[in-house]
């Protein structure tokens, strides 16, 4: 049997001398500690991290819970209307049919002219609790706010129709008032207002003084404050 062969060394050249870096071996040596801080500094952060991240997929899924629930609740409430008033059905039916035809400009009546009394109320969702918002027709008067109900605007019409004519009489009647009152003293009558100018009277702006003219007001006020102490003590003496 023949012998094995020989093997042959793979490195062709080797290094006569090996240094070591000094400075490398006393970091290494030393820094333990250092790198034991860096590894739970690390860990925290990467716990940190996946953390946010379990926040997250968690509030993602609890959004998607309540969407579902909600729309479980609109179903639910869509449903329970129908079988309370079956006519809804069917008007929303023929409603959905006669989307697609148009018979040209309908005449407005005198009860559609006005805007229809809104009021419903509207759910909306958010990351931690249900939010119920109401929206309503209001007027604005004298004293604020006024919800508006359906009945209001058949009054405001009685009004309007019925205020006209005494709003035009009244004027008629001042009209003639204060003309033959001129005429029979023969002199103007005095009114509060300038009876020359037919411009309205302006408001006078609210201005704020500036650094340096409040700094002149108060020397003026110092100085004249000064003057009368000063008058006082002579004629004490």
């Amino acid at each position: 049997m023949a012998p094995p062969p020989r093997k042959r060394s793979k490195t062709a050249e080797r290094p006569e001398e090996i240094t070591f870096d000094n400075s490398a071996r006393a970091e290494y040596l030393t820094g333990f500690h250092k790198r034991k801080q860096a590894r739970i500094k690390h860990a925290q952060e990467q716990a940190v991290k996946r953390e946010k991240e379990e926040r997250v997929a968690q509030r993602k899924e609890l959004r998607q819970q309540r969407k579902e629930d909600l729309e479980r609740h609109v179903a639910e409430v869509n449903r329970m209307l129908k079988e309370a008033n079956p006519d809804l059905q069917s008007s929303s039916d023929n409603e959905d049919d006669g989307e697609g035809e148009w018979n040209g400009i309908e005449e407005v009546g005198e009860g559609q002219k006005h805007e229809d009394v809104v009021d419903r109320e509207e759910e909306y969702v958010d990351e931690d609790k249900y939010t119920t918002v109401t929206v309503e027709t209001v007027d604005i008067d004298r004293d604020g706010f006024r919800k508006r109900h359906a009945d209001d605007d058949d009054d405001d019409n009685d009004e309007n129709e019925g205020g006209g004519d005494s709003e035009g009489r009244g004027a008629t009647n001042e009209a003639g008032s204060k003309a033959d009152g001129q005429k029979a003293n023969g002199k103007r009558v005095w009114t509060k207002e300038n009876p020359k100018s037919d411009k309205p009277k302006k408001k006078k702006k609210f201005r704020y003084e500036s650094k340096a003219e409040r700094k002149v007001t108060r020397d003026k006020q110092k100085a004249k404050s000064r003057t009368q102490a000063q008058a006082r003590k002579t004629r004490g003496k």
